[in-house]
């Protein structure tokens, strides 16, 4: 028996993300009470759960999807939902880690699911206010370059093009103070709370079943299938359950796969149109600062993250961190940060080689699948996740399970 200890909206986030003050909180779904059987269960309504389920939908399986809140009211809202092909660890490093081709798999991968979004889900990117964008990485200070001319090189080894950006020229284009820059043309934003209700949306009208505000206590081996008991006592049958539930999955794990840390973000006062272009710009100091634009014109802003505590010392924390992200906005661009509107906290996950676990676990029922979409790239990750959970229940090998699944947590060192 796994048991699945479930955490308040608190424990994920603080009260008041940008995305949920936005498009509001939605109407409550009437609860249900459930039994029965199914063939599959995904414990989880963010946006890798709708990723999923949106994959297994044309399977013709009977679906279920359970969430202990309401639909993208967990760490869905807290994201900043930068889109980037561009992996936390550098391809030149985690090259060293995996090898080569495997490296190259990962990224490639990234590059591939902007494609892969664009072609499933034109009406619902639009509406979600998903935006193409350049994606700016600097060099945090002159001790980075070398670093960082040595990852343009391994990226174009692999046929990826990245601009060099020297200090004038970063100020002419876009007002940032740093010494070198990696400029890549691939890159996207998006909404994702909007995404992610309107996955779930089109999944209901092909026939899976969303159940909110309906926790799980446990997950029983039960032979060839599996057995979800819900904190209610209610049991139900499936024959595989997949886990999307972000962060608090890691309650279902042994120690060591990922380690939690606190990220802090705020959104400005809308600015003048000049904002609409920005690229995504994050940094190669580790923690990094990260920005982004908003569809109605403000500014986004995260970083000065933190190991994980507790939920409350993360919240106690906010008004300092957000004063030290203004601080290396003020570094950055030389300027004041504009009037910030909103600011929240939240927890993420980081595995020790920057990619995602995805798959089943060794040595765990093999019907019992995990979508570990951890990182700076969980979105990318999350559609790379649908089409490798319903390959896995398909019983068809894919090409990432030697990248992403956790058959590789061996070869992965602990630092």
């Amino acid at each position: 028996m796994w048991p699945f200890r479930r955490n308040t909206a608190g424990a994920i986030r603080s009260s008041q993300p940008y995305w949920l003050m936005r498009n509001g909180i939605g109407d409550a779904r009437a609860r249900h009470e459930l039994a029965g059987n199914y063939d599959i269960v995904i414990v989880g309504a963010g946006v890798t759960g709708a990723l999923v389920a949106d994959a297994l939908v044309a399977t013709g399986l009977r679906i279920l999807v359970l969430d202990s809140r309401e639909p993208a009211q967990g760490s869905t809202a807290a994201s900043t939902a930068l889109l980037q092909y561009e992996i936390d660890t550098h391809l030149v490093d985690l090259a060293k880690i995996l090898g080569p081709e495997r490296a190259t798999l990962a990224y490639r991968a990234g590059i591939s699911t902007f494609a892969m979004l664009e072609r499933r889900f034109p009406d619902l990117l639009a509406g979600a206010d998903y935006q193409r964008r350049e994606s700016l990485y600097l060099a945090a200070d002159a001790s980075a370059v070398p670093a960082l001319r040595a990852e343009r090189a391994a990226r174009s080894g692999i046929g990826i093009a990245c601009e060099w950006l020297e200090e004038p020229e970063l100020v002419r284009r876009f007002g940032c103070r740093r010494p070198a820059a990696l400029l890549s043309t691939l890159g996207a934003q998006i909404d994702p709370v909007r995404f992610t209700r309107g996955l779930l949306a089109g999944c209901e009208r092909h026939g899976v079943e969303i159940r909110t505000r309906t926790p799980v206590a446990a997950i029983e081996d039960a032979g060839e299938g599996l057995r979800v008991v819900l904190e209610s006592g209610a049991t139900l049958q499936a024959r595989d359950v997949v886990v999307c539930a972000g962060y608090e999955s890691l309650r279902f794990l042994d120690d060591g796969i990922a380690q939690m840390h606190n990220t802090f973000a705020l959104v400005t006062e809308p600015m003048a149109s000049r904002v609409a272009a920005l690229p995504l710009i994050w940094e190669s100091a580790r923690p990094y600062l990260y920005m982004r634009s908003t569809a109605d014109g403000r500014l986004m802003v995260g970083g000065a993250d933190l190991p994980f505590k507790s939920a409350t010392a993360r919240d106690l924390l906010l008004p300092r961190q957000a004063r030290r992200i203004a601080a290396a906005y003020r570094d950055l661009f030389d300027a004041e940060l504009p009037p910030v509107a909103y600011a929240w906290a939240g927890s993420f996950a980081e595995t020790r080689d920057g990619l995602p676990y995805i798959g089943a676990v060794p040595g765990r029922h093999p019907r019992l699948r995990f979508a570990l979409c951890y990182g700076g790239n969980g979105i990318t990750y999350s559609v790379q996740a649908g089409e490798m959970i319903r390959a896995g229940i398909e019983g068809r090998p894919h090409p990432l399970a030697d990248v992403y699944g956790f058959k590789r947590m061996g070869t992965v060192p602990i630092s």
